[in-house]
């Protein structure tokens, strides 16, 4: 495994903490993905084991608690993005990907929403 400087390693951190894919903080900082990945299981931030379909149930689980919050802030055209980083400040555990299914899935798409994930 490639050694992180401390500065390196809390960015990755807090990339992983705001729930960027692996592949996008490679393409940010030009670490590979294996040295993000095993910094990021050290941390407890990610788990050794594959992601399996079911697991996305989880996005109902996670957003769930903030649907009034989110539902709001998607019908007043604010972006996903932003939502996902007022929610993680709130203490939201889940990726913006989980939340941007959880949009999907569980409210009723509009095409000013498709819009907005689009983007």
């Amino acid at each position: 495994m490639n050694t992180l400087t401390e500065a390196q390693r809390e960015r990755v951190l807090a990339m992983l903490r705001e729930g960027k894919t692996l592949r996008r903080i490679e393409h940010e900082t030009g670490h590979r993905r294996e040295t993000i990945a095993a910094y990021g299981r050290r941390a407890g931030l990610l788990d050794g084991g594959v992601v399996h379909l079911d697991d996305r149930r989880d996005a109902t689980t996670l957003c769930e608690p903030h649907r009034e919050t989110i539902a709001d802030a998607v019908a007043e055209g604010t972006s996903l993005r932003a939502v996902h980083a007022d929610l993680v400040r709130e203490g939201f555990s889940g990726s913006y990907s989980t939340l941007k299914r959880y949009v999907r899935t569980r409210l009723s798409p509009s095409a000013e929403t498709t819009l907005m994930l689009a983007a």
